[in-house]
């Protein structure tokens, strides 16, 4: 391995979660430094909105005013100073105790260099933000004040949403205290910056992570998609091994699986075949040997066992061609399809014909991804089951749900037993009270039905009819079929 891919491979993560931890950690660092950002800028712009304002300099203005003239004149010089947004007193009385942050402390040394050693000490500084206002203006009305919310009483109350308190304190001689509030604007929860932020975090972090997980999963759809397809019997090429780790790992093991599965069922069919084929020459040799049976009724017995043994075998050997043949997967006309096995139990002279309605359901021909060979075949062995049981078959289509297509297959003789439903789809098993392969068959058609139905991701169901006789009904997606062995 290169220096170069070392490197990358230190940088980049082969997992999925290292490289989905990386790059949400690397997005939410960045969101959080743009958040920082925009927060930075807003504080300042508050400190500066009250160092722009009157609050500083009238401050200022205020203590050389009281610290020239008599002691006297300080109250009515501190009235002349409050304004319909600021309040100004003298007291003897210093501020409330309060541990000032790093932006009072910026604001009380800009406000001492300006006072140029006026005053008898270090000023205080106090931001308020909690929408109170612990005024003390004295002779001075809530009227005067149009800032304060209206209906409060008491010294502390609340302000407009949105408003704050800046408390500038300076000491004077004489043991004095200069105080002056001022009412100043404080950003809202849901102001442009605070919005304008949560939309750059948002939107990184959804763009990032989409791009993400488009990119990783695209190897997990694609082994998704194999699965679905190998689930109903499609012959699937192995993948291409890609992606993250775990990814990788997921598709070497569906290869393999899909590698075995495949053997085993080969191996299977050609044992079934194989057995079947076999059995031919001894039951041959049997009814050859039944000939010379003397008694008349004993040897018609021997052949009609062996001939339905043979019978047996054919179907088998049916069943197992049909299996291991693959056929490609056709886009066709549904109905139309359906239409064509009609014609020919009708051109046989047997009672099977479309629904009357039929055209009338269906708006637009429905087009299925199938494999037709087969499908005709599963059709085949419902409409011959509804003949010789029903008397008569009614096919109908319909599309009953978006992305679904339903064929029915109706007929008037006396249904089943409910209970006895998923019995009748075992091979060999006839539920037709003679036993015999002249009227009952081998019990191998609606096994063969489901089993190619279910091939094309399906599901077969019966069910009685109200008015009597039974329904068959498939329900075949009309999308996601493809291609493979029937």
């Amino acid at each position: 391995m290169s220096a170069r891919n070392r490197l990358l491979r230190f940088i980049w993560p082969g997992s999925l979660a290292g490289r989905l931890v990386l790059l949400l950690v690397a997005t939410l660092a960045l969101a959080q430094g743009l958040l920082v950002l925009v927060l930075q800028s807003e504080h300042d712009a508050v400190v500066a909105g009250i160092v722009r304002g009157q609050a500083l300099s009238q401050t200022v203005t205020l203590t050389r005013l009281i610290e020239s003239m008599p002691e006297e004149q300080a109250d009515r010089l501190a009235g002349a100073f409050t304004t319909r947004g600021t309040c100004a007193w003298v007291s003897d009385d210093p501020p409330d105790p309060h541990e000032m942050t790093l932006t009072e402390e910026g604001l009380a040394r800009l406000l001492g260099r300006r006072l140029h050693g006026v005053g008898k000490g270090p000023p205080a500084v106090r931001i308020r933000t909690d929408g109170l206002w612990d005024r003390r203006c004295p002779e001075r009305s809530s009227e005067d004040f149009p800032w304060l919310r209206r209906g409060t009483g008491g010294p502390v109350q609340p302000l407009r949403p949105g408003l704050g308190v800046v408390a500038l304190s300076v000491p004077l001689s004489g043991q004095r205290w200069l105080h002056m509030d001022a009412v100043v604007g404080l950003p809202g929860i849901w102001s442009r910056p605070i919005v304008l932020s949560f939309l750059i975090s948002a939107l990184a972090v959804s763009l990032v992570t989409v791009a993400c997980v488009r990119l990783q999963t695209r190897s997990l759809r694609s082994l998704a998609d194999a699965s679905e397809r190998f689930g109903r019997g499609e012959t699937v090429p192995p993948l291409d091994v890609h992606g993250p780790t775990e990814v990788a790992a997921a598709t070497r093991a569906f290869n393999t699986m899909q590698q075995r599965l495949s053997q085993f069922m080969r191996d299977r069919m050609r044992l079934l075949a194989s057995i079947s084929h076999d059995l031919r020459t001894p039951l041959t040799t049997l009814r050859l040997k039944a000939e010379f049976v003397d008694d008349a009724e004993v040897r018609n017995d021997i052949i009609a066992t062996i001939d339905e043994l043979v019978a047996i075998c054919e179907a088998t050997l049916a069943f197992t061609r049909a299996e291991a043949t693959s056929e490609e997967t056709r886009t066709v006309d549904i109905a139309e399809l359906c239409a064509e096995v009609v014609d020919e139990f009708a051109g046989v002279g047997a009672d099977a014909e479309m629904a009357e309605h039929a055209a009338g359901v269906l708006s637009a021909p429905i087009l299925l991804p199938c494999r037709p060979v087969a499908l005709r075949r599963a059709l085949r062995n419902l409409v011959d089951n509804a003949v010789r049981y029903g008397g008569k078959a009614v096919v109908s289509v319909q599309a009953p749900v978006a992305g679904t297509v339903a064929i029915r297959v109706e007929d008037d003789g006396p249904g089943l037993p409910e209970d006895r439903f998923e019995e009748a789809f075992q091979p060999f098993v006839r539920l037709e009270p003679s036993r015999s392969t002249e009227t009952g068959g081998i019990g191998l058609g609606l096994a063969i039905a489901r089993s190619i139905v279910k091939a094309h991701g399906g599901e077969l169901t019966l069910a009685n009819r109200p008015g009597g006789g039974l329904c068959a009904k498939i329900v075949l997606p009309t999308v996601g079929s493809g291609s493979g062995a029937a």
